[in-house]
């Protein structure tokens, strides 16, 4: 993945492991995978955090709203195939 630091819409700049931070739900309904799509990413974990920190209170899928808080910890990875866009196929 990019270096989560770098990733958009962190919350106190909160970066978990190496592919995971603690970001804001509003501007992605709630949903990870809204989120790592918004910067070429795909999800692959979606969870609620205890404290503002990495600690996970539970788990969700990557396309279930997280509700009622307004942070989220998201996995993401690069998808694989790099920033080419998805479809297409050998030719």
């Amino acid at each position: 993945c990019a270096a989560p630091s770098s990733w958009p819409s962190l919350k106190n700049g909160v970066t978990c492991e190496p592919c995971a931070a603690l970001v804001l739900t509003a501007p992605y309904g709630g949903r990870c995978d809204a989120y790592c799509s918004s910067f070429g990413h795909s999800c692959v974990a979606a969870a609620e955090e205890i404290a503002d920190n990495c600690d996970v209170l539970y788990t969700k899928r990557c396309d279930e709203a997280i509700t009622g808080t307004s942070d989220m910890l998201c996995t993401c990875r690069q998808d694989a195939a790099g920033s080419e866009p998805a479809g297409g196929g050998p030719g």
